[in-house]
C-alpha cells in the first residue's frame, strides 16, 4: 500500500508538472525538438535570404545543413549549387571551382551541370591577370567556355561565354605583342621573331598584326645582318665573291 501510494504521488506530481508548462520537465518527459531540426525547404529559404543580404559564410552554413541532413530532397541539389555560387559572390573562386566540379561529378546528367561549367569558366575568368603578367588564368577561363560550347551546344549561357572568350582571346593576344615587344626592344631579335609570328598565325584578327608584320621585317633584315662577315673577313669574303 505504502509503495502504491508513492507512485501515485509522483505521477500526479508530474502531471502537475508537465501540465503547469516547466520547460524542464517537459522536455524531459516528451523530448524537447532542437532548434536546428527545420524541413529542408525552410532552411533552403534561410539560405536563399543570406545569399541576398550577402551574407556569404552563413549560406554556406545553412546550404550545408540541406546537404548533409537531407541529402535526397530536391533541396539538396540545391544547396550544392548554392553553396559554390556562395563562394562565388565571396570571391571565393577556388573554393566555388571545386564546389561546382563536386556537383558536376555527382550529378553529370542533371541540367545544372551547363550551368556549372559555366561558372567555372567565369572563376578562371575573374582571376586573369594583366597582359604583362602570367596568362594562366586566362588559357583556363578559354577551356571552360569551350568546355561548355562543345558540351552543351544548346546552353543559354553559350551568348555570354563567346564574348568572355573574346576578351580572353584579345588578352592572350596583347600578351603575346607585349611580350615580342619586349623582346624586340632588349635587342633578342630571334625571340622576338618567334612571337611576332606565332601571334600572327594564333590570333588573326589581332587589331595589331600589321605592326607585329612590320617588326618580323625588320627582325628578319637585323638577323640577317648580324650573320654577314665583318671587317676583315668581310673583305676576305668579297674578294671570293668576285667574278673574275
Amino acid at each position: 500500500m505504502k509503495k502504491s501510494a508513492i507512485a501515485k504521488g509522483l505521477l500526479a506530481l508530474l502531471l502537475v508538472f508537465a501540465l503547469s508548462g516547466c520547460g524542464t520537465v517537459k522536455g524531459w518527459i516528451f523530448g524537447k525538438k532542437k532548434p536546428e531540426d527545420k524541413p529542408p525547404d525552410v532552411l533552403a529559404q534561410e539560405g536563399l535570404k543570406d545569399l541576398k543580404k550577402k551574407n556569404y559564410i552563413d549560406a554556406v552554413e545553412t546550404f550545408e545543413k540541406v546537404r548533409d541532413r537531407y541529402p535526397y530532397s530536391d533541396q539538396a541539389l540545391l544547396a550544392q549549387i548554392k553553396i559554390a555560387d556562395a563562394y562565388f559572390y565571396n570571391k571565393k573562386y577556388d573554393e566555388a571551382v571545386q564546389a561546382y566540379r563536386e556537383f558536376e561529378k555527382l550529378h553529370p546528367t542533371n541540367k545544372g551541370v551547363s550551368y556549372c561549367v559555366f561558372r567555372e569558366g567565369q572563376c578562371y575568368y575573374r582571376q586573369r591577370s594583366t597582359i604583362d603578367r602570367d596568362q594562366t588564368a586566362t588559357r583556363r577561363a578559354i577551356a571552360e567556355f569551350m568546355r561548355l560550347k562543345q558540351k552543351f551546344p544548346h546552353s543559354e549561357y553559350l551568348a555570354r561565354a563567346d564574348k568572355y572568350l573574346a576578351r580572353c582571346r584579345q588578352d592572350l593576344a596583347e600578351h603575346e605583342f607585349y611580350v615580342a615587344e619586349f623582346y624586340y626592344n632588349t635587342k633578342r631579335y630571334q625571340a622576338a621573331l618567334d612571337r611576332y609570328q606565332g601571334l600572327i598565325q594564333d590570333y588573326p584578327n589581332f587589331p595589331k598584326n600589321a605592326e607585329a608584320k612590320e617588326r618580323i621585317e625588320d627582325c628578319q633584315k637585323l638577323l640577317a645582318a648580324k650573320d654577314k662577315p665583318k671587317g676583315f673577313l668581310s673583305k676576305v669574303a668579297s674578294i671570293f665573291d668576285a667574278k673574275w
